[in-house]
This record gives structure tokens, sequence and C-alpha cells, in this order.
């Protein structure tokens, strides 16, 4: 028996039998998004049986692609809670001192991945990159050093194959199934969904039961978020700056200053999330 708290965290891109539109992402109400909900919610359901299986005390689910209300929570197995989190609030704000462990379903490769299906950095149409310390990283990254400041290890990722790589890069220990082969932004092969789910069903009660430590980042920590667009990298910038937080564009020898990047030095998990 594993009597933990088990925290899911939901997107949508890296669930099996999606690959997007091009030029588009999983907007609402388009047949890739109904789909992906659709699929989602077989994915986290088979995790969550498994667990209760074994005995975990509780399941919750956030709901966070593109500020939640993705899943039919009619269709959720009973047993697991949909929670509400205020969008006002901090990323994660809800998960501190309440779960033992994080899971992670349909999250996706970052922005510039070649090869990853339907790959971005928290906002497709405006970020270019986010780096940590010289480090490209995704939003698996970011959402675990979130759980990590508040002891909470990530233990488990089911994804494309290629996010399932990057998962790994950064969290050795993560117990990671693959959804999809991805072979282009708009393009994959999908696994049988009764095989995934079996995966899924016996992997996950492996990952929570393992023996694992939060990997929290070190600050002070270099925060750099490049934009596609000059005008957002500056209304970006006057924000950090009225919040209080050190920041500046990026130096370069040929530019004197990068306008669509800005570097910020963050001391804490809450400037971090701040500067998100």
């Amino acid at each position: 028996m594993i009597n933990k708290r088990v925290l899911f965290l939901l997107d949508l891109e890296g669930v099996n039998n999606v690959k997007g539109i091009p030029y588009e992402g999983l907007s609402f109400g388009t047949e890739e998004h109904k789909k992906a909900a659709a699929q989602a919610v077989l994915e986290v359901n088979a995790a969550a049986r498994a667990l209760f299986d074994v005995g975990v005390a509780s399941v919750d689910l956030w709901d966070n692609h593109g500020g939640g209300g993705n899943v039919d929570p009619a269709l959720l197995d009973k047993r697991i809670t949909l929670l509400a989190p205020d969008k006002r609030k901090p990323r994660l704000y809800f998960a501190k001192d309440a779960y033992e462990r994080v899971c992670f379903f349909g999250y996706h490769a970052m922005e510039g991945t070649l090869g990853g299906v339907l790959a971005h950095t928290m906002n497709s149409k405006k970020v270019q990159f986010y780096k940590i310390n010289g480090k490209n990283v995704g939003e698996v990254d970011i959402d675990s050093y979130i759980a990590a400041a508040y002891g909470i290890p990530s233990c488990f990722f089911a994804g494309g194959d290629i996010a399932c790589a990057q998962a790994r890069h950064s969290l050795p220990d993560i117990v990671c199934v693959a959804t999809k082969r991805e072979i282009s932004r708009n393009e994959a092969e999908f696994r049988d969904n009764g095989e995934l789910l079996a995966d899924i069903s016996n992997e996950i009660v492996k990952a929570v039961q393992k023996q694992i430590s939060p990997k929290p980042l070190e600050f002070p920590a270099r925060f750099e978020k490049s934009y596609k667009r000059v005008e957002d990298a500056a209304i970006y910038l006057k924000r950090l700056s009225e919040r209080g937080i050190s920041a500046e564009y990026l130096k370069d020898d040929i530019l004197g200053r990068d306008a669509h990047t800005v570097v910020s030095a963050v001391h804490d998990i809450a400037e971090l999330v701040a500067c998100i």
C-alpha cells in the first residue's frame, strides 16, 4: 500500500492520437482539441485506477491546458478531485504542503524542438525560449522546479518520445511512458491505446512507489525569456521592473542589447514564478 497524496498535472499536446493542425495549436472547439481532451481522460483514468488499486490516499488533477476546462468532469474516475485553482494566484500555489508526488500527463517538448509534436513553451504565439542558468527549459522543468521548492518530487511523465527524452534529461529519476513517436510538429506515429493504457497503469505504480527526492533549483538563478516580438519583450521588462525584479535586455556583442530577450536575476521560487 502506498498511502500518498498524488497530484496529476495535465496538458494536452503530449497525449496519444493527437498531432494538431499546421499553424494552429490545440484551440478550444477544434476537432483536434476534442480528440485530445477525450484521450487525456483515458490516460488519466488509467493511471488513477492503478494508483487507487494499490492504496494511494488521493489523486487530484490540475487541468492546465489553456487555463483549464478541457476535460469533461463527468468522464473522470469519480475518485479523482478536479481542481479549480484561483488563476490570479501564482502557478501551482495550491501544491504547497499538499502532496507527496507529482505526475505529468500530456506535457510536450519545448519550443524549438526539431520533431516535437506541437512543441512550445508556455505561449506558442509569443515566446521563443526560456533559459535557466543558460539551459533551455520547458514546461516540465518549470513545474518540477516549483513542485521541488515545496518538497514534492516529480516521479512520472507520459508524453511523446522526444518530450520523454527532455524530461529524463532534466529529471534522471523520472519514470516515463512514451505515448507516441514524434516525427514533426504535426506528424506522429500513435500507439495502440490498449497497450499504452496498460503501460501507464503499470509504470505509474512503480513511479509512485519509487524512492525519489525532489531536485529544487538553486538560487540565485539567471532566468532568460525571449519573445518573438520586441514589443512583447518591452512590456515584459516593464512589468518585472514594476514588481521590483532586477532585469535587463540580454547583452550582445553585435546588437549591443538583444531586444527580444530579457534576463532576470531570481532569488527564490516566488520570483521565478513571477518571471514566467
